[in-house]
């Protein structure tokens, strides 16, 4: 995810943790995997609890999330195939900073955090990767913070469409299809709202011909139009 001032740049590249690794390379880090299943709605690692390792997600779908002293829960980001989640101390046992629950059937790679600095000792590649993904992870929790302390509901659903049309998006003959599974549910977690104000906001996009939204299916029908709309205080409150 990039910040709202990141949209007009070219889209960055957006590497897995294994995409430079050649094949011996990757064989070696992938014997060093445990294969692990998460079923919706089960949890991964929980907030306080030493860190293990990091998981990088096969299939399926991770909601991070932090819970505050008051016990309000706040979603940091979601998380998909060729993402990895864990960390920030990858190669430690620090405490969690947060929660992470599967919000799909999920399947994972868990590589635990000592076997995982020994590797990156001997692969400069998968230091690299690694390097990269955290700083791509970094850039959208930075946007997450930035969009839930500026911006209104309405913003915040609009500029939310646009991190998962810019981390997600991929070209289509009628805009830009957001191109996983993601709910109202799960919008609404991430905007500080309500389901029912997330599909109302939704429909009147709809309504003005900005998306296409339906069961399965969301499509921005011009980013960047949606972007201006953004500078210029557009918003659906």
């Amino acid at each position: 995810m990039l910040t709202l001032a990141d949209y007009r740049l070219p889209r960055e590249q957006k590497h897995s943790v294994l995409d430079r690794l050649t094949p011996a390379e990757r064989d070696s880090f992938l014997a060093k995997c445990e294969r692990r299943l998460a079923k919706r709605h089960s949890l991964i690692f929980r907030q306080g609890a030493p860190q293990k390792g990091i998981y990088l997600l096969l299939s399926g779908g991770v909601r991070v999330f932090y819970v505050a002293p008051s016990g309000r829960e706040i979603t940091r980001a979601y998380w998909y195939a060729g993402n990895f989640i864990g960390g920030p101390d990858v190669f430690g046992d620090a405490p969690n900073m947060w929660s992470a629950i599967a919000a799909h059937d999920t399947s994972m790679l868990f590589i635990a955090s000592p076997v995982l600095r020994s590797l990156c000792e001997r692969i400069p590649n998968l230091a690299i990767g690694l390097i990269e993904s955290m700083a791509f992870k970094g850039r959208s929790y930075s946007a997450i913070a930035q969009m839930l302390g500026t911006r209104s509901a309405g913003e915040r659903m609009t500029q939310v469409l646009l991190l998962l049309a810019e981390m997600y998006g991929k070209e289509c003959a009628d805009g830009t299809n957001i191109d996983v599974p993601i709910t109202h549910e799960e919008i609404a977690h991430m905007v500080g709202a309500t389901r029912q104000w997330v599909t109302a906001g939704l429909k009147k996009l709809q309504n003005e011909n900005k998306i296409d939204a339906g069961r399965g299916r969301l499509i921005i029908r011009d980013v960047r139009a949606l972007a201006l709309d953004l500078d210029a205080g557009v918003s659906g409150d």
